[in-house]
């Protein structure tokens, strides 16, 4: 037996997708109802229902697909964002970002700092508007990258870690946006962040929640969506 083969037997065997330290999450999200989140350095999935969303590192690509019926979409975080709403602010305001009150918030024994957005009149500081309260994790062994890919998902300021809660104001009620219900540590596979093969790529993010294969709707559920549908 040579010395290479020899070493090959006396070394213990390496499992093939090594599993990091991560998250598990349940949240309430206005868009998608309740959804169960896994985060880990390796990325962020979010299930809900037979609709799945993943974020990876090194290009922070959004990827969408459906379970049921095999449609996939995908776009850069880029794109995400310059389709993202924004909140319009009155002509010559501008924004700041406060600690909120109380300044740490705990959901299941993990503690966020809370954060106040708002935009104001400079000239009249008692003139502001809340565009967003919210919650964020710091210090989870997370890449800030996929932490700011989190915060441009849930349309908040970056750099502030992992959103928890997020808060907004329509027509004077707030609206819970992101509320986290439950926390707990896990061992995370990346695996789990690929999507499965033999997908079918499709035009947009509604297309994977809404279209229906061999339906009419195959064809125009992307114009659906547009101010002046393709002919």
């Amino acid at each position: 037996m040579t010395l290479a083969l020899a070493s090959f037997f006396i070394m213990p065997m390496q499992p093939a997708h090594a599993k990091k330290q991560g998250w598990l999450l349940r949240q309430n999200s206005q868009t998608y109802g309740i959804v169960k989140t896994i985060v880990s350095p390796d990325g962020l999935k979010m299930e809900m229902g037979t609709i799945r969303v993943t974020i990876m590192p090194p290009k922070w690509q959004i990827t969408f697909w459906n379970e049921r019926t095999k449609f996939v979409f995908s776009e850069s975080l880029q794109e995400f964002r310059r389709r993202s709403p924004v909140k319009p602010n009155p002509t010559g305001y501008v924004e700041k970002l406060e600690p909120g009150k109380p300044a740490v918030q705990t959901f299941s024994g993990l503690k966020a700092r809370n954060w106040h957005w708002y935009s104001y009149d400079p000239h009249h500081p008692e003139r502001q508007h809340l565009l967003y309260d919210f919650a964020c994790a710091e210090n989870l062994g997370l890449p800030q990258g996929l932490t700011d890919a989190a915060s441009i998902c849930c349309y908040i300021p970056t750099g502030k870690g992992l959103p928890l809660r997020v808060v907004g104001e329509s027509r004077q009620d707030k609206r819970v946006f992101l509320n986290t219900t439950f926390v707990s540590k896990t061992m995370v596979d990346k695996e789990i962040f690929k999507p499965p093969k033999n997908l079918t790529r499709v035009k947009s993010e509604m297309e994977v929640l809404l279209k229906e294969a061999g339906t009419v709707r195959d064809e125009d559920v992307s114009d659906l969506y547009r101010p002046f549908p393709s002919q």
